[in-house]
């Protein structure tokens, strides 16, 4: 990773810039959720965020190329809403989140987007 994108990852893992470009929102928000699934999984990270940060971590998956897990969260929601038998569901859920993404995967995506599309991330100074 280069300097400058690993300074962007680890200011979105803390309170992330004051005036945080798109690309920074979408890290965060990403982030945010990958976090809390790596912590308790999907269902767990759908608890805990309200509403629009869910939909705030779709949208930063779908920036970084993953909308597939959009719609693991989007399942997840709708199963959820309809009050369906989760005990299946979050199997499922965390099966296809683990088969599309980790870390590593995350890393180069979010690198990659920042390679292409540095004016989406405020600068970042390593003081």
């Amino acid at each position: 990773m280069s300097e400058q994108s690993e300074l962007i990852w680890k200011r979105a893992c803390g309170n992330g810039p004051a005036t945080p470009g798109a690309g920074d929102t979408a890290l965060m928000a990403v982030l945010t959720f990958h976090g809390l699934v790596m912590n308790a999984g999907v269902l767990y990270a759908i608890d805990c965020l309200t509403a629009g940060e869910c939909e705030a971590a779709k949208h930063g998956y779908r920036t970084f190329g993953f909308g597939n897990i959009a719609g693991v969260i989007g399942a997840g929601q709708a199963a959820k809403a309809q009050g369906l038998d989760l005990t299946v569901l979050e199997e499922t859920l965390e099966d296809a989140y683990a088969a599309i993404i980790d870390d590593a995967v995350l890393m180069q995506a979010f690198e990659a987007h920042h390679t292409r599309h540095p004016s989406a991330y405020a600068p970042a100074t390593s003081s």
